[in-house]
């Protein structure tokens, strides 16, 4: 129980800090209407193509079933866009819109590239293993991010980035609850039990993508935390659903987030081991602190 307390608070505060500062800004619906139909001949804009491809069709270039295996970098055959909606373009669906504008980031003293974030996808919601930095999956992934970015304010979340904040809910997240409202809401796309709607040979993926199972996403990729899948969830599910006017209640999509997660899932790989503190230096002088 105090984990969950725990999580919680922590819910509170992440979603309110990275959420304030954002919405603060006046809407900017044209950024989420990209028109990749738009973009010319050319072999800088067959990049950006093949990064679209990438993100909507991942299991087929990338995925653990990759027609050419030696790319087949994802654990699993889920799709970019099973979190990030319309490829993703959905607002508060974990969208890319601002994304390039705000890397590099310092996350806990360390600087996180663009590149380090996508393989984080590739680690945990692929649950699969790094894209090399240099290759040509990466630099088109990096190209589609910066095309639907195009002109947007340098270290900027615009309206609609991330996820929308969630309310606490009244009552701790029970997933014996969620699991009513899953029959209710989710099981009739991704069915009791939470494997989702395969695509039909030759097709590679999933209609409908599991939740749950070895087929999922890992235990620490983002959809794993709950105060993230609550956000998620309250905002753009059953499909269809728009976040100005969601289906579920604040306390059905904490419920609903905690059965989720409460299935079982596959194991996170272990967290990088933290740098170590500056040691002291020879003849016992302190060390010279990192730039």
């Amino acid at each position: 129980m105090r984990t969950v307390v725990f999580e919680i608070c922590i819910a509170l505060a992440a979603l309110t800090g990275f959420g304030v500062g954002y919405l603060l800004w006046d809407r900017t619906d044209a950024y989420y209407a990209v028109d990749l139909a738009a973009l010319g001949p050319g072999p800088e804009n067959d990049v950006i193509r093949y990064g679209h491809a990438l993100i909507v069709d991942t299991p087929r270039y990338i995925g653990r079933s990759a027609e050419n295996p030696a790319l087949a970098y994802g654990g699993n055959d889920l799709a970019c866009q099973s979190c990030h909606l319309k490829a993703g373009l959905q607002p508060f669906a974990a969208p890319f819109v601002s994304t390039a504008a705000t890397f590099p980031m310092m996350v806990n003293n360390k600087v996180v590239t663009l590149p380090d974030r996508i393989n984080s996808c590739m680690a945990l919601g692929l649950n699969g293993r790094p894209l090399p930095e240099d290759s040509q999956e990466m630099a088109a992934l990096i190209a589609y991010i910066e095309f639907v970015g195009k002109g947007t304010p340098e270290g900027v979340r615009l309206p609609g980035m991330g996820l929308l904040p969630i309310a606490l809910p009244e009552a701790l997240p029970d997933s014996r609850r969620g699991l009513a409202v899953y029959a209710q809401y989710c099981a009739s796309c991704h069915g009791q039990n939470g494997q989702g709607e395969r695509k039909q040979p030759p097709e590679i993926g999933y209609y409908v993508p599991p939740l749950w199972g070895e087929e999922s996403f890992n235990g620490g990729a983002g959809m794993g935390q709950l105060f993230y899948a609550a956000s998620f969830i309250r905002a753009n599910m059953p499909t269809g659903v728009d976040y100005r006017t969601p289906t579920l209640t604040v306390q059905e999509a904490w419920d609903v987030a905690a059965y989720m997660i409460a299935n079982p899932h596959p194991i996170a790989p272990p967290e990088p081991e933290p740098e170590p503190a500056a040691e002291e230096g020879a003849g016992g002088e302190e060390a010279p602190a990192a730039p």
